[in-house]
């Protein structure tokens, strides 16, 4: 267990040796763990690559100290903090064996400053809802028109991003994001419920319209990606462009004429890296749920649908004891877990909120 524990605040405490500049480091390593009996095996090569993928870090540069409690012989108490320059943001394997009960995995890692544009990127489900318009008053009479089709543009760039998978475009925003809140709302029980699934993240923009000095017309977009948890990220972005001359037409000109996706092409201009920004941040970022006991297992309201494998480990991320879990059954939008210690009972971990990090199968 040492060992496991070593590896997983290697991989995940934040870095505070290296400067921001530090290039990754490529290493090979290589791993080892016994098969304790005929259902351990699977188990037993997981713990061999989390071995190697210590190795790998601490051959990339790490701090570690630690100490051991003996009582008659026996130890009770095996403890390691490691420092570590940087983490894991890819790795492969390069072989494995199988020699009697023994497992020998060995891997190449890219160890460096995370996440950093080389993080492997996992699967938001990604439900947009309509975006909240303002537009200032001083503005041309057709800017609210203007703002809803910047709208369908941000929604239509985000289906792009490798890291969003866009489930439903949504015809309103619910009135709580999480599981809780609509069951007697009369919206959900007349139109639908509109809420987040426990696996997806919602995308909430909104739209700012003002004329300023120029004349020039600007945007101010809030971009807010929101896991069901309540947890968010969010991401601003500006542009001015000067206003259209005006038309025989009059102000109605922008809505009867190509003027009008030109101009929020001319908005937009830029505001890609702003949305690819928010989705590379969050897809950077472990998949994460919080356990609940199920059957004498434990389950995650997150599956294959949000990039886990059969090979993914568990580890609990709450502040409390590390500890390691390993997936049993997997599902679309969901997995059921198990200790990798089997003295631990399930149970003891309910309500604990884990990270998951792949090995390989």
């Amino acid at each position: 267990m040492r060992r496991l524990l070593l590896l997983l605040l290697a991989l995940l405490l934040a870095p505070l040796a290296a400067s921001a500049d530090s290039p990754a480091v490529r290493v090979e390593a290589e791993g080892f763990a016994m098969v304790a009996g005929p259902g351990d095996r699977d188990a037993a090569r997981r713990r061999a690559v989390s071995d190697a993928l210590l190795a790998a870090a601490l051959a990339a540069g790490a701090d570690v100290s630690g100490h051991t409690a003996v009582n008659r012989g026996i130890v009770t108490s095996d403890v390691a903090i490691v420092r570590s320059v940087g983490r894991i943001l890819r790795h492969r394997i390069l072989s494995e064996t199988l020699s009697g009960a023994t497992w020998r995995v060995r891997i190449e890692a890219l160890v460096g400053e995370g996440p950093g544009p080389l993080c492997p990127v996992r699967t938001l489900i990604v439900t947009a809802y309509p975006a909240t318009l303002a537009v200032d008053p001083h503005a041309p009479a057709w800017s609210g028109e203007l703002a809803r089709t910047i709208a369908e543009r941000l929604v239509e760039r985000l289906a792009l991003h490798p890291a969003a998978s866009l489930s439903r475009v949504a015809e309103r925003r619910p009135t709580r994001l999480g599981r809780g809140g609509e069951a007697f709302d009369y919206q959900s029980l007349t139109q639908g419920s509109v809420r987040l699934p426990a696996n997806g993240h919602g995308f909430l923009p909104t739209i700012r319209l003002r004329r300023v000095a120029g004349p020039r017309l600007e945007l101010a977009l809030e971009l807010k990606l929101v896991a069901a948890d309540g947890t968010a990220s969010v991401q601003q972005f500006v542009r001015r462009v000067p206003l259209p001359r005006p038309s025989l037409l009059g102000d109605l000109s922008v809505l009867v004429q190509p003027q009008r996706e030109a101009l929020a092409s001319a908005l937009l201009e830029g505001s890609d890296r702003a949305l690819d920004a928010l989705f590379d941040r969050a897809g950077c970022e472990p998949a994460s749920a919080r356990l609940v006991a199920a059957g004498g297992l434990l389950e995650v309201p997150v599956g294959q649908a949000n990039g886990l494998t059969p090979g993914s480990l568990a580890f609990t991320a709450d502040g409390g004891s590390t500890e390691i879990l390993e997936i049993v059954a997997l599902r679309s939008g969901s997995a059921r877990l198990r200790p990798l210690d089997p003295t631990r009972p399930p149970a003891a971990f309910a309500g604990r909120r884990v990270q998951f990090v792949e090995t390989g199968r």
